[in-house]
C-alpha cells in the first residue's frame, strides 16, 4: 500500500512544474491579443458622376484616410452613409481593399449611390442658397472592416465641408 502512495506522490511532484509553467503562460496568451485599433480619420475630397439613371445615380467619392495607429490598417471593405447639408444623400461602399500604413494618409475611391428623384430637390434648394457659393456641409457615418487575426469592424464618423467647383466640368458634382 505504501509503495502505491509513494508512486502517486512522485507523479504529483513530477507534474507540478508542468502545472506551474501552464499557470504562468496562460496570462501571457492575452499579451498576444492585438491592441485595440483607433478608427481612421476620414475626409471627403469630392464627388464625380459615374452613371446617371432615373431611379438611382452612381458617383465616385474620393476619400482621404489617415491611420492614427501603430500598425498597418488592412481595410477589406467599408460601408458608409453620406449626408450633404443634412440631406441623407447616399450610401457607399469601397471599390476594393485599401491599405493604410501607420501614421500615413492615403486617398481611396468609394462608389456611392444616390436617389436624386427623392433627394435632388432638397439638394438643389441648398445649392441655390449660400451653400452653392460656400460649399456643402457633409457627414459620413459607417464602418470599416479591418483584417487582423480575424475581421474587426470599426465604426467611423466624419464631418466637414465639401468645396464646390465654381463652374466645374461636365459630370462633376459637389
Amino acid at each position: 500500500m505504501r509503495l502505491r502512495n509513494d508512486r502517486a506522490r512522485g507523479t504529483l511532484v513530477a507534474g507540478w512544474p508542468v502545472m506551474l509553467l501552464a499557470a504562468l503562460l496562460l496570462p501571457a496568451c492575452s499579451l498576444l491579443e492585438p491592441e485595440p485599433l483607433e478608427p481612421p480619420a476620414v475626409t471627403l475630397h469630392g464627388l464625380e458622376a459615374e452613371a446617371l439613371g432615373i431611379n438611382s445615380q452612381v458617383f465616385r467619392a474620393r476619400l482621404g484616410l489617415f491611420n492614427p495607429n501603430t500598425v498597418l490598417l488592412k481595410i477589406s471593405r467599408a460601408e458608409l452613409q453620406l449626408e450633404l447639408a443634412g440631406v441623407g444623400a447616399a450610401r457607399g461602399r469601397t471599390l476594393g481593399a485599401i491599405e493604410v500604413p501607420p501614421g500615413e494618409r492615403v486617398e481611396a475611391d468609394i462608389r456611392v449611390t444616390m436617389n436624386l428623384l427623392r433627394d435632388g430637390p432638397a439638394l438643389l434648394r441648398l445649392l441655390a442658397g449660400d451653400a452653392g457659393r460656400q460649399g456643402l456641409e457633409y457627414s459620413l457615418n459607417g464602418y470599416v472592416q479591418v483584417q487582423r487575426r480575424g475581421p474587426d469592424r470599426i465604426p467611423i464618423s466624419a464631418s466637414g465641408q465639401l468645396g464646390l467647383p465654381a463652374a466645374g466640368p461636365a459630370g462633376a458634382m459637389p
